[in-house]
């Protein structure tokens, strides 16, 4: 099914643009981030701490169904793919609103809810008996599209550190995805950043590289009616077939308070994704 949910881009501190700590009035989100009159004395700006915005989010890759069990009228399933083979390529759009905090200069934690809209091509390929005895197999090949959609939310948090212009970041988002199965799909991503930090202009600007881990296996599994009367029951073992992607990225802070990213990347076998997040911190 290809359910996924795009890993937001917390904004790492970044060396000042001045040559002192930067003098600013207290605000009623000062409290946060908890040592950040520590970071400031060191000559670095923090983000304003608080922040909400939107991630829009598409992915397409290349889905791996690895077994499928069916059952009539409440038996156990069993499996079929000694009979069946399939394989399916997802395209995922993912809108959410994203909400975040840091609570310390380097620890941010965020919440996502959102809407996922999935479209999908799954092959099948059958094996059928032979006509005639000794005959040879027969083999077929069906094409199912299928359309799904359904809510999405999650928690995650980032780990941010530095060296003078360079940073690195390490993310991990745990995402949870109603798409109308009995159960919920669940998907725990990870993503390692590194980059630099500078100006466009007198405003900052900052660029990465990235690589991401999608453990989004999960097993889909339902009810349906069975057209000679009774009812089908089915599990579906189903993941990326390459759950790394490689990705490169931009932050540019428009002002104080509005920053602007676009983040990209492919799984280097035709799939790819592209987040594009606007945030109005606070």
């Amino acid at each position: 099914m290809g359910a996924t949910l795009a890993a937001p881009i917390p904004l790492a501190a970044q060396p000042s643009d001045s040559s002192g700590p930067q003098v600013e009035s207290k605000r009623w989100s000062s409290f946060l981030p908890l040592l950040g009159e520590e970071a400031t004395k060191r000559g670095i700006e923090l983000p304003l701490p608080f922040g909400a915005g939107f991630v829009y989010y598409h992915l397409s890759r290349d889905i791996e169904v690895s077994d499928i069990r069916v059952g009539r009228n409440g038996a156990p399933p069993a499996s079929v793919s000694d009979f069946a083979q399939l394989s399916s390529s997802s395209n995922v759009e993912n809108l959410n609103v994203k909400l975040d905090a840091w609570i310390l200069p380097f620890f941010n934690v965020y919440l996502i809810a959102g809407y996922i809209w999935n479209t999908s091509e799954t092959q099948i390929d059958v094996s059928l008996p032979p006509l005639l005895a000794g005959g040879p197999t027969r083999q077929r090949r069906l094409t199912v599209p299928t359309e799904i959609e359904g809510t999405v939310g999650g928690v995650g948090l980032t780990l941010a550190g530095g060296y003078g212009p360079f940073f690195m970041t390490y993310d991990a988002n745990l995402a949870q995805a109603d798409l109308g199965f009995d159960d919920r799909f669940k998907a725990v991503v990870t993503s390692i950043r590194g980059g630099w930090n500078g100006q466009a202009g007198s405003r900052p600007f900052r660029t990465w590289v990235s690589i991401t881990d999608w453990n989004t296996f999960a097993t889909a599994t339902g009810t349906v009616s069975d057209p000679d009367g009774g009812s089908l029951s089915f599990e579906v073992d189903q993941g990326p077939v390459y759950r790394n992607t490689y990705g490169v990225g931009a932050h540019y802070g428009a002002t104080r308070q509005i920053e602007l990213a676009v983040d990209g990347g492919t799984d280097g076998h035709g799939g790819w994704y592209l987040a594009l997040i606007p945030v109005f911190r606070f």
